[in-house]
């Protein structure tokens, strides 16, 4: 039988300030070569590429549960006084060069992330955070006509299906296009990264996903856990100069998860940044690797010296909310290149934009789980105490935002959305066996609710190192990535957003990363 899966992809439209994966790429070669930079890699993972399970993303899965790779986070979705508990969730993360990206993202997406990148650059008054279009290079569209969404000289190709239409040699395929189309309404969208309002669900066939690389990569001589940052006092002015590093046989030997076994003896080295030191550790190791940086009161608990009172470190943890439904049908999909999504606004969106991605395709995907080969979730991340091998205590809140009711409530109105287009359309209706979940049973306005809180997932952590302006109590970093109240040390990565951007954190977190190697140059040049 054949299995069709509805995943909805709630984005948090609200706009308050500016996601993570590990090892972001911070200065690439190709900007880099500009100026005679030298760059000092002290952790990088390891070199994973001619790893089979990395190199398709037909082995996703493998790559996420690759126990070479896997760093083995575990999180809790809710606070201890809430009615649905959910502890010890794995949270799939990266160790290897390139950091999640080698699990095989497949969308390159920057919907629905106009408003934070614009709203970053209202703050700081710099158009250049608008656009963060220097990374793409665009296949689909006229180079010679202006657009204000698309970049056409970067490195990052992008592009799309051809034909804009749901044909296919399955019918129940076709059928499927054809019911949500008559949901919504003509036309489809021809470009989901485009700046287009759109008031009501607008589905977008099928788009063939290429994995593909950025510029040659550093290639450093080893690679070893950095663990410690420490900071030195200058006339009043902090200044971060050194970093202490820690040498191990694996790359997460010094790690705040789970992914080794136990506490080693490792041995101390000092490094010393002529220029600056940058962090790119991700959401979750962002905030430890900032030692003697955060909140005083949790710093001073586990007997760290405050070097900045900074509560923002480790605060605000940020994703999307990811829930899935199922059907059963009454064959399997024939056509390999089955996969869809829609795009939709909610009731509670503070814009046109959409802010609720559908994605729907023939098999099961319910979350992450070993084995499996923005949102109102203001969490956080916290030490357990003050040996860099403590594991982290992380903690995602969902839905304890001031509108994580409102949230749950979308997710609710978007499962009965689609089961209007599945059970009611005789287009699809005829090849459908039966609902598999949340089921035909759960019917009411509150089994769908428990559904929700039981089942919603995400995997795009971001937000705990937050860009902010000044005066912000919870802002880390100042528009240019510097740790404020530090010298030379900046963080660049995805806990840098002060706001989960858009659906997918891929593109957008290239895109900061572009931003900052920009900073980061004219600052050398400045300095030369």
């Amino acid at each position: 039988m054949g299995l069709l899966t509805a995943s909805l992809f709630l984005t948090p439209p609200r706009l308050s300030h500016i996601r993570c994966f590990l090892d972001t790429p911070v200065l690439p070669k190709h900007r880099r070569q500009h100026l005679r930079l030298h760059l000092l890699l002290v952790e990088t993972g390891e070199d994973e590429s001619n790893n089979p399970n990395t190199t398709s993303l037909f082995t996703a899965f493998a790559a996420i549960d690759d126990p070479k790779i896997d760093l083995n986070y575990t999180i809790r979705e809710y606070p201890a006084n809430f009615s649905v508990q959910r502890n010890d969730e794995w949270y799939p993360r990266s160790a290897g060069i390139g950091g999640c990206t080698i699990h095989n993202a497949g969308e390159n997406s920057i919907a629905g992330m106009r408003q934070q990148f614009d709203a970053i650059s209202l703050t700081f008054n710099d158009p250049t955070c608008s656009t963060g279009l220097l990374l793409e290079r665009n296949l689909y569209l006229d180079p010679t006509v202006p657009n204000p969404d698309h970049g056409f000289s970067g490195w990052l190709n992008s592009s799309r299906a051809s034909a804009i239409n749901f044909t296919s040699t399955d019918p129940k395929w076709t059928a499927l296009g054809s019911s949500i189309i008559a949901a919504s309404g003509p036309p489809t969208i021809p470009d989901q990264n485009s700046h287009v309002p759109l008031p009501q669900i607008r589905p977008r066939p099928r788009t063939p996903h290429k994995r593909r690389r950025p510029p040659p990569r550093l290639h450093p001589g080893q690679a070893h856990p950095a663990r410690r940052l420490l900071e030195e006092p200058h006339d009043h002015d902090q200044r971060a100069r050194h970093q202490k590093k820690w040498e191990g046989d694996c790359v997460w030997t010094g790690c705040g998860a789970r992914g080794f076994a136990g506490k080693q003896k490792l041995d101390e080295k000092n490094i010393v940044a002529r220029r600056e030191v940058i962090i790119a550790g991700g959401a979750f190791q962002t905030p430890q690797l900032l030692s003697g940086i955060g909140d005083k009161a949790q710093l001073s608990e586990f007997g760290i010296p405050t070097v900045v009172n900074l509560p923002g470190v480790g605060a605000n943890l940020q994703d999307n909310d990811e829930l899935p439904a199922f059907w059963e049908f009454t064959s399997n999909f024939t056509d390999p290149e089955s996969f869809g999504y829609a795009l939709a606004t909610s009731a509670n969106s503070t814009s046109l934009e959409p802010d609720l991605w559908t994605y729907y395709a023939p098999f099961e995907f319910n979350g992450f789980h070993h084995g499996t080969a923005g949102s109102n979730s203001q969490g956080y991340v916290r030490l357990t105490g003050s040996h860099p091998q403590d594991l982290l205590d992380i903690n995602k809140l969902r839905f304890q935002g001031p509108d994580g009711k409102a949230d749950i409530v979308v997710l609710r109105e978007a499962i009965k959305r689609w089961r209007k287009v599945i059970n009611e359309d005789q287009n699809i209706a005829q090849f459908v066996k039966r609902e598999v979940a949340p089921g035909a049973n759960v019917t009411s306005d509150e089994d769908l609710e428990e559904y929700i809180l039981n089942n919603v997932f995400a995997h795009h952590a971001c937000c705990t190192a937050a860009i902010g302006a000044d005066g912000d109590p919870r802002a880390v970093l100042d528009g240019d990535f510097n740790v404020r109240g530090v010298n030379n040390l900046r963080v660049v990565d995805a806990s840098s957003f002060p706001v989960s951007p858009g659906y997918f954190p891929q593109s957008p977190t290239y895109m900061i990363s572009e931003k900052a190697a920009a900073v980061i140059l004219k600052d050398g040049k400045a300095r030369s």
